[in-house]
């Protein structure tokens, strides 16, 4: 009965981290819009329009927004399941297994993984957070999928990862 409690405890403390990431998360984002508007504004209003369309047409700053998000979702997911790579690795073959970068906390086929873990498994969903293609999704799934151990049970397996029994 106290394991479970410690465990119940342990899962509530990781939901309200994650709850104040995202809020924290949506508060910056929110900023960064403001901000944007205020800029776009500003812009038009002194008649230098092709600057703005510089601006937004370069794609820089929705890289970077991209980016400062996909750090914040990796460590926040990490903390939750801080194994998870190692996890998903063994459920790989051997010679498919997933090597991250130096600094690279998580990649594109390891946060398609972490949002299905989630249960945010449509493809249409994960396209529209990771600012991909709905095809581009199905693609990179489908790889994952030929790259398990057991094909027909990879996303199931994937799901069970970190649950407690």
């Amino acid at each position: 009965m106290k394991l479970l409690q410690q465990h119940l405890e342990g899962a509530n403390s990781i939901k309200e981290m994650y709850m104040s990431q995202f809020l924290n998360l949506c508060t910056i984002y929110m900023d960064k819009l403001n901000q944007f508007c205020k800029i776009a504004e500003r812009k038009i209003s002194t008649g230098h329009t092709d600057d703005l369309y510089r601006m937004t047409k370069s794609g820089k700053f929705v890289e970077e927004q991209s980016r400062e998000f996909y750090d914040t979702f990796d460590k926040a997911f990490l903390h939750i399941y801080p194994d998870f790579v190692e996890q998903v690795n063994l459920l790989l073959r051997p010679d498919e297994r997933i090597e991250l970068r130096d600094g690279e906390l998580l990649n594109t086929d390891l946060r398609i993984l972490a949002f299905m873990r989630l249960g945010v498994d449509e493809s249409t969903r994960i396209a529209q957070v990771l600012n991909y293609s709905v095809n581009t999704i199905y693609s990179y799934r489908n790889r994952l999928r030929n790259r398990a151990i057991n094909r027909e049970n990879f996303e199931n397996d994937v799901m069970k990862i970190g649950a407690i029994s």
